[in-house]
């Protein structure tokens, strides 16, 4: 049960930290294309690198709420977690050889 509890948690800063991330993103965007707010290159710099950080908090939140709603559905444990976890390890490092 704690357990639930920490990642509901955990579920909810990620949501808050992609609210703000996706804020930043579109500023610099903006802020790149428009050539206000700040320098193209710092705006470039910024929107470059949080493209990380966004896939991240994304594959956190959505994992998370796919375990969540696969409970809800009566999917069991046993194959859910570990599947997950490499649904994300797979997609994060792929993201990774990307970029």
């Amino acid at each position: 049960m704690k357990t639930n509890r920490l990642l509901l948690r955990i579920n909810r800063i990620s949501s808050w930290m992609l609210l703000v991330l996706m804020i930043a993103y579109i500023v610099t965007g903006y802020a790149w294309s428009e050539r206000i707010i700040m320098s193209p290159r710092e705006a470039i710099y910024w929107h470059t690198n949080l493209d990380l950080y966004l896939v991240f908090f994304f594959l956190v939140h959505v994992l998370i709420s796919a375990k969540f709603t696969l409970r809800r559905y009566g999917v069991k444990y046993g194959i859910v977690n570990p599947a997950l976890l490499v649904i994300g390890l797979v997609a994060f490092v792929s993201v990774l050889q990307i970029s």
